[in-house]
């Protein structure tokens, strides 16, 4: 007499190569920690802008005979703004509050964008998509001349800063 064979898996080996599967992804996704990659990719972001805009700063400034671009209280006062761009509708700046605590006034570097020095005027990766006029940047000239261009916002806690 032949015995009957079942084929298949019983329900105990599914449930163990389901749970392996299950620890395995959990450990893959604990080790890739993509919240960690979104805040590492911001920073590079905000590196890479802050260095633009010191750049275009210096390019205007060695173009046009140690003018500055614009006319304000962060050039002169070693006073820390928040770079604005201009809202046609309204002409002025709307809250950042990434900058509240470390600005205390606004500059606009749009004459940068205008003189082809800059593309535009780049907004933190964070921001609410390049609308408004509040950039998450900040700039001022030091006592010694030199600009400083940083951002207000950042993932990890060193500071996100070109001083030129």
């Amino acid at each position: 007499m032949k015995k009957k064979q079942n084929k298949g898996f019983t329900l105990v080996e599914l449930i163990i190569v389901v749970a392996i599967i299950a620890l395995l992804a959990a450990a893959t996704f604990v080790a890739t920690n993509p919240a960690k990659r979104i805040g590492q990719a911001n920073d590079a972001q905000r590196w890479s802008d802050i260095s633009a805009i010191a750049d275009a700063w210096a390019a205007y400034v060695a173009d046009n005979g140690g003018s500055n671009a614009t006319s304000s209280p962060c050039i002169s006062g070693n006073i820390n703004c928040m770079i604005s761009t201009l809202d046609g509708a309204t002409s002025t700046t709307s809250a950042n509050t990434a900058c509240a605590s470390t600005t205390n006034g606004t500059i606009w570097l749009d004459p940068l964008v205008a003189g082809s020095y800059i593309g535009d005027i780049p907004y933190d990766p964070q921001s609410s998509g390049g609308t408004g006029t509040t950039t998450g940047y900040f700039f001022h000239k030091d006592a010694n001349g030199a600009v400083v261009v940083g951002s207000c916002a950042k993932y990890q806690t060193n500071t996100i800063e070109i001083t030129r």
